[in-house]
C-alpha cells in the first residue's frame, strides 16, 4: 500500500468487486463426483484454514473462529446451528479447471445431510453443491469444476441451517491437474528372438489412468534411446512387444514405463539383455533336407510333417538319438542355446537332452524341454569353462514316442555389465566461490543406462546438518556440465558431493569436494563500511530471526514507529518513510524533516528503509498521488530510460533532487536500504507492467546514483507485489544480482502464500529476502516453520491498527526470532 490514497482507492474497488460477485443466476455445468485429493497449483483462497481469523472471509450471522476444533493448524471456523455463514470469491479463468474442497465436522449427532455450495459469476453465473453425510469426523467434499465462456469467479458459500453447530477448515479453489503418475508396470520378461528380443510384462495396476507404455531401448554405449509406445488396453494384463531388427552381439538397455493421460510418467522398470553373435550351429533348421552334418547315433533322419519353419525338422523316433555338430568354444564365454520340440503323442517316459562342453574333461548341462505335441521353445544359456573348446547339443529319445526338433541356435552372448550404475562424475571441481554461491563444474558420466540427472548435494563442513540436494538434468550428447550452486552462507566451509542418476533412478558413488565462500560483498564493489556492515547484519539473521519495522509518511514521520512502540513496549527495528509526492506544505522542508529523522532514528540503533513514489518526469513538482499511478506510453517509457533525451533528462533532474538528500545520510555514515519503483509487476503506477523498460530505468537509477553520486551507503532493495489477479508473474522485472542486494515482497490481504516465499528464495540466489511492505502482519509460527528466511517486514503506516489487533501485535514482537530496536 503506497499510501493512504492508495489505500482508500484499493478498498473501492473491493466493495465494487464484492457487490458485483453477489449476483448469482441459474446455469448448467458438469461437475465432477468428489474424489481423491490431488495438490495441483496454489490454493487460491486466502487465510483458507482461518489461521488469521476470520480475514478475507465474508461473513453473516456469527460465525466464530475457535480453537476447539480444527482440521489441521490452530483454528478452524465455527458456524453456530440455525445461523451464520460466510464466503470468499476468487478469480478463475475460463477453461481451466479448478479444485473446490472443504473439510467439515460436526459438533454433534443427528445431521444426516448438508450442502455447502460452490457458486460461479459473471455472464453465466450459478451454483454447484458439496454434500456432507453430518459426520462428528473431519469429511473433505470436493468438485472440480471448469468455468465456461463468462465466468470470471468462484466462490465457497455455507450457511448453517442445521440444529448442529459444525466447523469448516482447510478450504481450497486451486487449478487442478492430475500429477500422481500411475504405479509402474510388471517386471520385463525377455525372450531371444530372431533378430531381436521379446518382451512381455505385466500391466499397471491402476489401469484406469494409463494410456500407453513406453518401451525405451539402447545399446549401452549409445546416449540417445529409440522408444515404441504400447496402447494399454482396458482390462489387459499382459503385455507383448517385440523388438526387431536389433544388432547382434550387443548389450541393449531397455525401460519401460507407464504414462497417464495427463503425460505423468511411471517409475521406470529396467533390464539389460544382450542378443548373441552368428549361429554356430551348422544346418540348424535342417532346410538341406539330411542330417548332415550332425552326428548321428541311431536312425536321425529329417521329415516334412509339420516343420516349425522352412520345409523340415529333425525326426527322433523312440530309442535313438545323436547331436549336433562339435562347435568351437571360446573358454568363460556365455551362450544362448535355444531349439524348438514338439512330440508326436504324450510320453510315456523321460526325455533325454544335454548340452555338452569338451575340455579336459567333458561337462554335461542338461535342458529341460516342456512336454507337448505342439512346437514349444526351450532357451537358456550355458557359460564355457576356462578350459572348454568345443560344445554340442545332443539328445537321446527314451520316451516311448516320436519327438521332433527345429531350429536349432547356439551364439555367443556379450557379458552383462557387473556394475550397472552409472559412472562417477569425473573431474569434479570448484571453479570460482562468491558469498553466496560456487560455480561447479564436472565431467559426465557414464553408464549402461545412461544419465538422466545429476544431484548436488550440499552442507555446512562438519555439521550434523542434513544434506540440501538440487538436481541438474542431463543433456544427451553433453560431455561437460556446469552448475552454480547458490543459497549459500557467507564465509562458510561446504561439503559437496556431485552423484550421477541413470534411468531406474541406479545412483553412482559421490564425488566429494569442498569449497569455503567468501566474506559478504554488496553490489557495489565501492560499497561503504557501513553499508557492508548492515548487509553483514541481514545475512547473519537470514533463517534465525526477523527484524521488526514500521513505515511512515513523510509529513508525520515518527508517527507509527511511536505507536508501535506504544503497543508493543518496544521500537521497530526498521524505521521507514518515502520521498513520495507533494502532499502540499513547504514540500522540501517536509523531505528535510524526514531525512532528519532518519538521522535521529539511526543514532538510536535503527535501521534505516526509503521508497521513492516518484511523480512521472514530465508532471510539475507539486503532481501528487494521480501522477504517480498515472499512465505513461510505451513512447514516452522509451524516452525516460534512453539517456540524452528530453525525457530521460528531467527524470534524472528528479533523482538527482533525490540524491541530494540520501547523501545527507552517506555523510553521516548512515547506510539506507534503498527501496525504489516497487510493485513495478503490476500496473499500479506509471513504471509498472514493462519488464524489459522497467529493468532499464532501475539499472539507470542504479549507475546515476553509485556511479554519478557515489552512493555508497545504499543497499538495492528491489520489492515486487506478491502476485495476484492484479499482479503479474515478478521474476521478468527482476534486474539482476549485479544491480540487487536485497530481494522483498509487498503482501497485504494475509496473502503470505509459500509459494512466493519459495520463488523469492530461488530468485534471490542465497540474497537476503524480505517482506517490503505488508498490511496485516506474518505469523510467527509461519516464520519459524515454512518461511525462515524473511529477514525484515515493514508494516504500512496506519496499516500497524486497521489491519492488525493489539494482541497480534505483541505477539510478534514478543516472538523469541523477532529483533527489536535496541535487541
Amino acid at each position: 500500500m503506497a499510501s493512504r490514497v492508495r489505500a482508500r482507492s484499493k478498498a473501492i474497488f473491493l466493495r465494487i468487486a464484492a457487490a458485483f460477485l453477489a449476483v448469482i443466476l441459474a446455469s448448467t455445468v458438469i461437475v465432477a463426483a468428489p474424489g481423491q485429493v490431488l495438490a495441483a497449483g496454489d490454493n487460491l483462497l486466502t487465510n483458507p484454514g482461518f489461521e488469521a481469523g476470520d480475514a478475507a472471509w465474508e461473513k453473516w450471522g456469527n460465525p466464530v473462529v475457535t480453537t476447539a476444533e480444527k482440521h489441521s493448524g490452530n483454528q478452524s471456523l465455527q458456524v453456530k446451528r440455525n445461523t451464520g455463514g460466510a464466503s470468499q470469491s476468487v478469480a478463475v479463468k475460463a477453461g481451466k479447471t479448478y479444485r473446490i474442497g472443504v473439510w467439515v465436522k460436526f459438533a454433534g449427532t443427528g445431521v444426516t445431510s448438508h450442502t455447502i455450495s460452490m457458486e460461479y459469476f459473471g455472464s453465466q453465473q450459478g451454483k454447484e453443491s458439496l454434500k456432507f453425510s453430518g459426520s462428528t469426523d473431519w469429511e473433505y467434499q470436493e468438485v472440480l469444476f471448469t468455468p465456461a465462456a463468462g465466468v470470471q469467479h468462484v466462490r465457497v458459500s455455507f450457511w448453517n441451517n442445521t440444529a448442529v453447530d459444525y466447523f469448516i477448515d482447510d478450504a481450497v479453489i486451486r487449478e487442478y491437474a492430475d500429477e500422481e503418475p500411475p504405479t509402474a508396470p510388471g517386471a520385463l520378461e525377455t525372450e531371444h528372438i530372431q533378430n531381436g528380443l521379446k518382451l512381455t510384462w505385466t500391466g499397471s495396476t491402476d489401469d484406469s489412468g494409463v494410456e500407453a507404455y513406453q518401451l525405451s531401448y539402447k545399446k549401452t554405449e549409445d546416449s540417445g534411446w529409440q522408444t515404441a509406445n504400447v496402447p494399454h488396453v482396458e482390462g489387459q494384463s499382459e503385455y507383448t512387444y517385440s523388438l526387431d531388427n536389433l544388432e547382434a552381439y550387443q548389450v541393449y538397455a531397455i525401460k519401460l514405463v507407464a504414462v497417464d493421460e495427463a503425460g505423468n510418467l511411471s517409475d521406470a522398470v529396467i533390464g539389460l539383455e544382450a542378443t548373441p553373435g552368428p549361429n554356430l550351429v551348422e544346418n540348424p533348421g535342417l532346410e538341406t533336407g539330411s542330417v548332415s552334418p550332425w552326428e548321428v547315433w541311431k536312425n536321425l533322419e529329417t521329415t516334412t510333417d509339420n516343420p516349425h519353419s522352412g520345409q523340415y525338422a529333425l525326426k527322433i523316433k523312440n530309442l535313438t538319438g545323436g547331436g549336433t555338430k562339435k562347435m568351437n568354444a571360446t573358454p568363460d564365454t556365455t551362450y544362448l542355446v535355444s531349439f524348438w520340440t514338439r512330440f508326436a503323442s504324450e510320453p510315456v517316459t523321460s526325455f533325454g537332452l544335454d548340452f555338452s562342453l569338451f575340455g579336459s574333461t567333458e561337462t554335461k548341462v542338461p535342458m529341460t524341454t516342456p512336454v507337448s505335441t505342439e512346437w514349444t521353445k526351450t532357451q537358456g544359456k550355458v557359460k564355457a569353462g576356462i578350459s572348454d573348446k568345443l560344445m554340442r547339443l545332443a539328445m537321446w529319445n527314451t520316451t516311448g514316442v516320436v519327438m521332433f526338433m527345429d531350429d536349432v541356435f547356439v551364439g555367443a552372448l556379450p557379458e552383462l555389465p557387473e556394475n550397472l550404475e552409472p559412472s562417477v562424475p569425473a573431474n569434479v571441481k570448484v571453479n570460482g566461490v562468491d558469498w553466496v554461491s560456487a560455480d561447479l563444474r564436472w565431467e559426465a558420466s557414464e553408464g549402461p543406462y545412461g544419465v538422466k540427472a545429476y544431484t548436488v548435494s550440499y552442507k555446512e563442513e562438519g555439521e550434523n546438518e542434513e544434506w540440501r540436494t538440487v538436481t541438474v538434468p542431463a543433456v544427451q550428447g553433453q560431455t561437460s556440465y556446469s552448475y552454480k550452486l547458490e543459497g549459500l552462507s557467507p564465509e562458510t566451509d561446504y561439503d559437496i558431493e556431485v552423484k550421477a542418476v541413470s534411468e531406474g533412478d541406479l545412483v553412482s558413488e559421490g564425488a566429494a569436494l569442498r569449497a569455503a565462500t567468501s566474506s559478504v560483498r554488496a553490489s557495489n564493489p565501492d560499497a561503504s563500511a557501513e553499508a557492508l556492515s548492515l548487509l553483514e547484519r541481514l545475512y547473519d539473521t537470514t533463517g534465525n530471526g526477523i527484524f521488526t519495522g514500521q513505515h511512515n509518511y513523510y509529513e508525520d514521520p515518527s508517527n507509527w514507529y511511536n505507536k508501535a512502540a506504544g503497543i508493543t513496549g518496544v521500537y521497530p527495528a526498521l524505521w521507514g518513510s518515502d520521498f513520495a509526492y507533494y502532499t502540499g506544505g513547504d514540500f522540501a522542508g517536509l523531505r528535510q524533516k524526514m531525512i532528519n529523522t532518519a538521522i535521529a532514528k539511526a543514532q538510536s540503533g535503527a535501521m534505516i528503509t526509503l521508497t521513492y513514489h516518484q511523480i512521472r518526469p514530465f508532471d510539475p513538482k507539486t503532481a501528487g498521488w494521480e501522477s504517480v499511478k498515472a499512465k505513461v506510453t510505451e513512447e514516452q517509457m522509451e524516452e525516460i530510460v534512453t539517456p540524452g533525451t528530453d525525457l530521460y533528462n528531467q527524470w534524472a533532474a528528479q533523482v538527482d533532487e533525490v540524491a541530494g538528500y540520501l547523501t545527507q545520510l552517506k555523510d553521516e555514515g548512515i547506510p539506507v536500504l534503498w527501496r525504489p519503483y516497487h510493485e513495478m509487476n503490476a500496473e499500479f503506477f506509471w513504471w509498472g507492467g514493462r519488464p524489459e523498460l522497467f529493468k532499464q530505468l532501475w539499472i539507470n537509477m542504479y549507475d546515476r546514483f553509485t556511479n554519478v553520486h557515489h552512493l555508497d551507503n545504499l543497499i538495492w532493495v528491489w520489492s515486487p507485489n506478491a502476485e495476484s489477479e492484479w499482479a503479474f508473474d515478478s521474476a521478468p522485472y527482476y534486474p539482476g544480482h549485479d544491480y540487487v542486494d536485497v530481494l522483498a515482497m509487498d503482501i497485504y490481504n494475509n496473502d503470505y502464500k509459500d509459494a512466493y516465499y519459495e520463488k523469492l528464495v530461488d530468485l534471490s540466489g542465497g540474497r537476503p529476502i524480505a517482506i517490503g511492505e505488508n498490511g496485516e502482519l506474518p505469523d510467527p509460527k509461519v516464520l519459524k516453520e515454512k518461511q525462515p528466511r524473511f529477514v525484515y517486514f515493514m508494516t504500512w503506516s496506519e496499516y500497524l491498527t486497521n489491519k492488525n489487533s493489539a494482541e497480534k501485535i505483541n505477539s510478534l514482537y514478543h516472538d523469541s526470532r523477532s529483533i527489536n530496536n535496541g535487541n
